[in-house]
């Protein structure tokens, strides 16, 4: 069994902490024994390549999307050149708000060595002008894996909707109570249960355990491609 945390932001995501620089995840992700980590930071991917460069082949690339409906979904990819394609294609339904960096959080790209190299400007926590059934297409024709996030808390898609939609696209769902793992899995998805870290010390407090004999990311993404309940277990399984 290999562990992943596979939902963490970075210093890049509006909501999390300016700690969450490459370093210290990278660090804080082997103490607590994690075998991979996905970045996952809302509605921008530029952070991606800087931890790859420093957590070498431990690191799952990754995104947390936010539809019109303020559903928000995970994407998973094979490549980090697939999620920057996607996140360059989405950025364009980005409403354009004011934006205060000391109100609203900092947005910062940085290197592998923790350095700052800008701000992003465009405030990243708002929805994007998609609708939740055109951004799983859009996911899925990046070479993406769509996974409903955090489903029963805010912004999870039993919280916002009420139910689950019908979309065969979308095969995993990621729970924060044994609840809302309940409920998915009455639902047919295989869980995921991860830490949605904002925080060095949230980092691994939640985690899903594969069926694989060594760590391998493309065989860890395969998994999640076709995810099944024989390979694929969170905390309540």
């Amino acid at each position: 069994m290999i562990r992943a945390d596979l939902h963490v932001h970075s210093c890049l995501s509006p909501c999390a902490q300016i700690t969450m620089v490459p370093s210290v995840i990278s660090h804080v992700s082997k103490e607590k024994q994690l075998d991979f980590l996905s970045i996952t930071d809302h509605n921008c991917c530029d952070n991606l390549a800087s931890f790859d460069k420093k957590m070498k082949n431990s690191m799952i690339a990754g995104v947390e999307l936010t539809s019109f409906e303020e559903v928000h979904i995970l994407a998973y990819f094979y490549s980090i050149s697939d999620a920057l394609n996607l996140c360059s294609f989405v950025k364009r339904f980005l409403p354009k708000i004011n934006y205060d960096p000391e109100l609203m959080g900092y947005q910062i790209v940085v290197d592998e060595q923790d350095e700052f190299q800008k701000l992003e400007e465009d405030f990243l926590g708002i929805a994007l002008q998609l609708s939740l059934s055109d951004l799983i297409e859009v996911v899925c024709s990046h070479g993406g894996i769509p996974v409903y996030a955090h489903i029963e808390r805010r912004f999870g898609v039993l919280y916002q909707l009420g139910v689950f939609p019908k979309d065969e696209r979308v095969r995993l769902a990621e729970a924060r109570s044994k609840e809302g793992w309940v409920e998915a899995i009455k639902s047919g998805f295989v869980v995921l249960s991860n830490s949605d870290a904002h925080s060095p010390d949230e980092i691994g407090c939640r985690f899903t355990r594969f069926a694989m004999q060594y760590p391998d990311s493309k065989e860890l993404v395969d998994i999640l491609a076709a995810p099944s309940r024989e390979k694929v277990f969170s905390l309540w399984d």
